[in-house]
């Protein structure tokens, strides 16, 4: 393959890398720094010094602000895409090393080793080697440091072992500052200048982490053949060993020599090891600094820590008679090494109140939600990560055996110690807004402390070719609106679907009319220039399939012929779905499949089109926008154009999407511009300044300037009145809402008066749970006759603790509720025995959930 500087910096180290990249002179002692946008001024200084000096580029990219010589070091290091191997030849070096005779010979090697090389060049006096990592290394606090210098270590002891069993040696140069010379240079240390001259270059080449992980936690020996495992945890031992607990805390000042020496074993085997033996021996009246370095070097040096059986022996035995892990360790070591998921392993989340534990796969990068029970199961465990992962790090007492119920019980106390977690805190596939900064999500990795960001499957969107936005616009007023105006709103609502995550309100569109008006054209160019983020389905999907599809992704969702002849409880379903997305944060409960409710945030946006929308609440028209089309005057020009313009928009690939998301963060910065010059119902300001506002940052790229606010608001001042419906109606089905995601006996009210209704329908058979659950609260379901529907009995006690704390509370709720459409006062008195009360509320049983028990399911991540 032709060789590219310009393209081997971007395959290497990413298009959008962190921090700087570091390039030395070696004559001028200069560093000169280049960010991700200096790729091209990179190239053109590396021509213009190439003839006359030794250029270096850092293996690990620094931050800005590091001097103009420093290259930076392991310890600024912030992101390491791969790794470096130096091997010279012993015909261009005089040095008692065994390095390989030549450059046939090294290669001969390196194409016999377990990882094939990104890149292999001449350096003039042997070969510069770099592997490429699968995903880069991304350096934020200590643990990373450490693990990726761990990491390199481990590639260039494998490869120096490889070397060796050939006979030969090479260098170790694994340290995360690392810098080799610059590919097509020149080498200008002795004699005539050598070019630095490619001799491979493989870019599909790259090393799994993973698998390079399972190097690291394999144990190596020591000089007494004694396997040696990863430093442990000082805290963990302490709160999991009564002993070393007593003996490092308050015990530590009266500790007898042996035991002092048996601490020192443990503790000498623990990260921060010195400090902490020092800190502790200190409390002794005996404590000599000297004496205390000898005795943590000798605890070293002996074959291993302390084990619990001679521990006993010391006089520790009334710590070890009620210790829980007596029997399944053999030293208080093993305790410190806790749970460390590495790389590949399942990381640690929390616990939800129902007693399950949070887990996220980084592999198939998914949540996982799992008992106790589970996770001490084997089969469970190899589902989450393959049997080496466990074996390496919970062998069982016989070679080559796993402990499996320690590597359970190891993860669920780390889930304990993680705390309570709060699935809102996931975020899926999308564009995001994270305290104020746009966050992209579609494949490369997301830092954050915040959220968790996981990308099952990445999308790849191509931003090098232009969107005429103009035509988009023009192509939408070939259509015949009712309102011509709704041709501007619905451009601005294809305009903010790519980025709807990044808005705190989402607004949704209903594209209507009768045959051969133009519906499912639309809706194709919508797909087209939405693809390849759009979820794309038709009307007989159910709100379940969306919901599972859509996980934690905030990606925005195409319906065609949703029509209301089909289920018409599957579409109030998808309704419900689509209200509950149009807020930032708003929770939606479902039923897991364990029967445990789940609660996440759903953030997308919907186009629907049909012939005859109905059925809709005021609550669905007040976040939907309804635009309807007439039949077309079948204007042969006009088709012509359509048709062009479906072709050019199906060349244009995801360029529409690329434009909308470089503009994420002025959209709704316009938004808010334009809100402030409308009048009426929030709901419908929010909805018209959203479309308004993104509409016009697609065509302007940039924010209206106040002037231009007020126009906008003037001119589509008619159509949003007309748009507009009574805030109170929507009140009301948030409030019946609010009451049928109220969490009972964890499962969401709805699911028992589904039941109810199920059972009375003769559908089920057992209804006595949800009879037992739903009383109480002085709610009845009645079928049959000319009043069925949910009954709610006046003043009802339970359901002031269900409204505690909202907008409802002191009894709004009755207000609200009789203010939902067809809610009447029944014209005979319903019994309520257990509270007592004849007088109540009725709402149209139309009004719940459709789905039965077996229906109801949880989010799939």
């Amino acid at each position: 393959m032709k060789f590219s500087l310009s393209e081997f910096l971007a395959v290497f180290w990413g298009a959008s890398f962190d921090g700087q990249l570091k390039v030395w002179s070696k004559q001028t002692k200069a560093t000169a720094s280049y960010g991700p946008k200096d790729i091209s001024r990179l190239v053109q200084d590396v021509e213009r010094r190439r003839q006359a000096e030794d250029l270096y580029i850092g293996l690990s990219t620094q931050p800005a602000g590091l001097g103009a010589t420093s290259r930076g070091t392991s310890d600024t290091a912030m992101m390491v895409p791969g790794a470096f191997a130096d091997i010279d030849f012993a015909e261009a070096k005089n040095s008692a090393k065994r390095y390989p005779p030549d450059a046939v010979t090294a290669l001969g090697l390196l194409q016999s080793f377990d990882f094939a090389p990104f890149l292999v060049q001449n350096s003039g006096n042997g070969l510069h080697v770099l592997f490429k990592f699968d995903k880069p290394l991304l350096i934020e606090n200590r643990h990373d440091r450490l693990r990726a210098q761990n990491l390199l270590r481990v590639l260039s002891r494998k490869l120096a072992k490889h070397f060796e069993s050939a006979g030969y040696e090479i260098d170790n140069v694994s340290d995360l500052a690392r810098v080799l010379r610059v590919p097509e240079t020149f080498n200008h240390k002795s004699g005539a200048p050598k070019r630095v001259a490619v001799i491979e270059y493989n870019p599909q080449n790259h090393i799994a982490v993973t698998e390079l992980e399972q190097e690291l936690f394999k144990p190596t020996d020591d000089k007494r053949g004694t396997p040696v495992f990863p430093r442990g945890d000082h805290t963990l031992v302490q709160q999991e060993c009564p002993w070393y607990r007593y003996y490092t805390g308050e015990g530590a000042a009266n500790a007898d020599e042996p035991t002092w020496h048996a601490t020192a074993s443990v503790t000498a085997r623990c990260r921060d090891g010195e400090r902490i033996f020092h800190e502790y021996s200190a409390r002794h009246a005996a404590y000599n600094p000297g004496e205390a370095n000898r005795k943590l070097q000798r605890a070293l040096d002996e074959a291993g820590p302390r084990t619990c059986a001679t521990i006993s022996e010391l006089g520790g035995e009334r710590f070890c008679a009620d210790c829980p892990h007596r029997g399944t360790i053999t030293s208080p070591i093993q305790l410190g090494r806790g749970y460390d998921p590495g790389l590949s392993g399942p990381k640690r989340l929390g616990f939800t109140k129902e007693g399950h534990y949070a887990l996220l796969d980084p592999v198939r990068k998914i949540v996982v939600l799992a008992t106790a029970q589970q996770l001490l199961a084997e089969q469970y465990l190899l589902g989450l990560a393959e049997t080496a992962f466990w074996a390496t790090r919970y062998p069982g007492r016989k070679p080559g055996s796993t402990n499996f119920r320690a590597a359970g019980e190891a993860l669920i106390k780390a889930c304990r110690r993680a705390g309570a977690f709060n699935p809102v805190r996931i975020r899926g596939r999308g564009v995001w807004l994270e305290d104020g900064v746009v966050v992209v999500n579609l494949g490369q990795p997301v830092n954050s402390a915040k959220y968790l960001y996981l990308c099952f499957e990445s999308i790849s969107l191509d931003s090098g070719t232009q969107f005429d936005v103009q035509r988009l616009r023009d192509h939408l007023d070939l259509y015949r609106w009712r309102n011509p105006l709704d041709a501007a709103l619905l451009f601005g609502w294809l305009a903010m679907a790519p980025v709807c995550g990044a808005l705190s309100w989402r607004p949704h569109a209903f594209v209507y009319g009768p045959a051969r008006s133009g519906k499912t054209t639309i809706h194709t160019v919508a797909s087209i220039i939405l693809s390849p983020l759009a979820i794309s389905a038709d009307g007989q999907s159910t709100e379940a399939g969306i919901r599972q599809t859509l996980g934690p992704d905030s990606l925005p969702v195409l319906l065609d012929e949703f029509e209301s002849d089909q289920n018409g409880y599957t579409l109030k379903n998808i309704l419900r779905l689509a209200r509950s997305a149009s807020s930032a944060d708003t929770p939606v409960l479902r039923g897991t499949p364990e029967g445990k409710a789940m609660s996440f945030s759903l953030r997308t946006t919907f186009l629907f089109s049909a012939i005859n929308p109905r059925g809709m609440s005021p609550a669905d028209q007040s976040r939907i926008s309804m635009f309807e089309l007439q039949m077309h005057d079948n204007d042969r020009e006009k088709s012509r154009r359509i048709a062009s313009d479906e072709a050019y928009f199906r060349a244009t690939g995801s360029a529409w999407a690329s434009h909308m998301i470089k503009l994420a963060h002025l959209v709704q910065p316009s938004a808010d511009a334009i809100d402030l010059h409308l009048t009426g119902d929030r709901r419908h300001r929010q909805n018209m300044s959203i479309l308004l506002g993104a509409g016009f940052v697609a065509l302007h790229e940039r924010t209206p300037t106040n002037e231009e606010a007020e126009e906008l608001a003037t001119a589509y001042a008619s159509t949003i009145e007309r748009h507009a419906l009574e805030g109170y109606r929507d009140d009301a089905q948030e409030c019946f809402d609010h009451l049928l995601s109220h969490v009972v006996d964890g499962l969401p009210l709805g699911h028992w008066l589904a039941r109810l209704r199920e059972g009375q329908a003769g559908r089920l058979n057992d209804v006595l749970d949800a009879e037992r659950v739903v009383s109480p609260l002085g709610i009845r379901v009645i079928l049959g006759g000319e009043h069925e529907g949910v009954y709610i009995a006046n003043g009802a006690p339970g359901l002031e603790e269900v409204f505690h704390g909202t907008s409802w509370a002191q009894r709004a709720w009755q207000t609200a509720l009789r203010k939902l459409d067809g809610s009447f006062t029944p014209p005979n008195p319903v019994q309520f025995r257990l509270l007592g009360k004849k007088r109540a509320l009725g709402i149209p049983i139309f009004y719940l959930p459709e789905e039965a028990p077996a229906s109801w399911r949880g989010p799939v991540y």
